[in-house]
């Protein structure tokens, strides 16, 4: 009777969202011997999908017909909520380029699990970009690369991307998450945030972790007003 009541309650739960993956730990209050048998049962009969081993979904189905799992989802789910868009993914997501990629490129913290088809996973060591939005994330993964990445003009890739950084709250974010990026990317963080408003006790922690000699390429974002003084050639 247990495993009845389990395998209604997990179709229930499922059908709710369609879409949405789901793996054991959206299940730990049910019983865990009976959550498995459950979600084998709603495969074999076509009710659900798994989208990779542990990994279930319900499909979304359209005019033209059931729409996969999103593969930007999908890494999330395997990695453990580490990923990140990077390159045109993250360019793209934040209006720099039109261009889509043939393939998600996602970066991703810590332990780098096997890319589900269709992404593209690029280590990130060292780096700490928890509690940023996804949008936030992709400014510090833009700036990587900023002169391959941007089909803006100068002015325009500067004002969207000091737009990120308007609010207090969202540039205190990513400034904390920048100290541990490279750094030039670090100071091009700076540089946006000191234009985008930021006082210097905000900008001072983001400061002592560059080198004052050091010159980097700033691309596009040379034309900033404090370029030069955070290390802009």
């Amino acid at each position: 009777m247990a495993e009845k009541t389990t395998s209604t309650t997990v179709e229930r739960r499922m059908k709710r969202d369609p879409g949405r993956l789901f793996t054991y730990a959206d299940f730990d209050d049910l019983p865990a011997s009976a959550v498995g048998p459950a979600l084998s049962r709603l495969r074999a009969r076509g009710e659900i999908r798994r989208a990779r081993k542990g990994v279930y979904y319900v499909p979304r189905r359209t005019v033209l017909g059931e729409v996969p799992a999103d593969p930007v989802l999908l890494s999330e789910a395997v990695g453990g909520g580490r990923s990140h868009l990077a390159g045109l993914s993250a360019a793209n997501a934040l209006g720099l380029t039109t261009q889509v990629p043939a393939r998600v490129e996602l970066a991703v913290e810590g332990r780098r699990p096997t890319p589900p088809r269709g992404v593209v996973f690029k280590p990130r060591m060292g780096t700490n970009r928890r509690g940023l939005s996804a949008r936030e994330a992709a400014l510090l993964e833009v700036l990587r690369d900023i002169n391959h990445l941007t089909d803006l003009s100068a002015r325009d890739t500067a004002r969207t991307l000091r737009r990120l950084l308007a609010s207090a709250e969202a540039r205190s974010r990513i400034m904390r998450a920048a100290v541990s990026e490279p750094p030039r990317v670090r100071a091009m963080t700076g540089a946006l945030a000191e234009d985008a408003g930021a006082s210097e006790a905000e900008l001072r922690p983001l400061r002592k972790t560059l080198n004052p000699t050091s010159r980097y390429d700033f691309g596009p974002l040379s034309l900033l007003a404090s370029a030069r003084a955070w290390g802009a050639r």
